[in-house]
């Protein structure tokens, strides 16, 4: 009997391969969904006209806590930078209603400012965490908050 890691006759592409890809295709798809459903929540609980906002802290804030939440999710998932990357973009076109090359732009800062430590994008990344950990509506509502809490502290500043 033939060993199930041997090329399948077919397509050429051993069956664990195609197990693999299957799973990485499935893991797309679970981290997107849950990033959108994360980041609606937590810009649900943000101040009416946040995206119509024209502050540079706000905007960097936002997306930096927005690439924080999709990388982290990403990460627990086990899929590779390119599929982060690619997740993230397609997340922020779609939760901003920004079209990919403006997001690509804006991306491009991010590994930066991830690299420096710009706290948004840790405290998405965490935030996100949170939320798919919490037993009860009141810990989500504490981790959908943390967004509200950055916006509130750069008013503030």
């Amino acid at each position: 009997m033939p060993d199930k890691h041997i090329r399948n006759e077919c397509n050429g592409e051993t069956q664990f391969s195609t197990l693999m890809h299957n799973n990485v295709e499935k893991n797309i798809e679970a981290v997107t969904k849950m990033a959108l459903q994360f980041l609606a929540e937590a810009i649900g609980q943000c101040p009416a006209g946040l995206e119509n906002s024209t502050n540079r802290d706000i905007v960097f804030a936002v997306l930096g806590f927005q690439y924080g939440a999709v990388q982290s999710a990403a990460y627990v998932a086990g899929l590779d930078e390119k599929a982060a990357s690619c997740i993230t973009e397609d997340v922020v076109s779609r939760i901003n209603g920004i079209d990919k090359e403006s997001v690509l732009k804006l991306l491009a800062l991010m590994p930066m400012l991830a690299k420096k430590e710009y706290p948004p994008i840790g405290i998405g990344g965490k935030a996100l965490i949170g939320f798919y950990n919490s037993v009860t509506d009141e810990e989500k509502l504490t981790t959908t908050g943390s967004l509200r809490e950055i916006l509130r502290q750069i008013d503030e500043g």
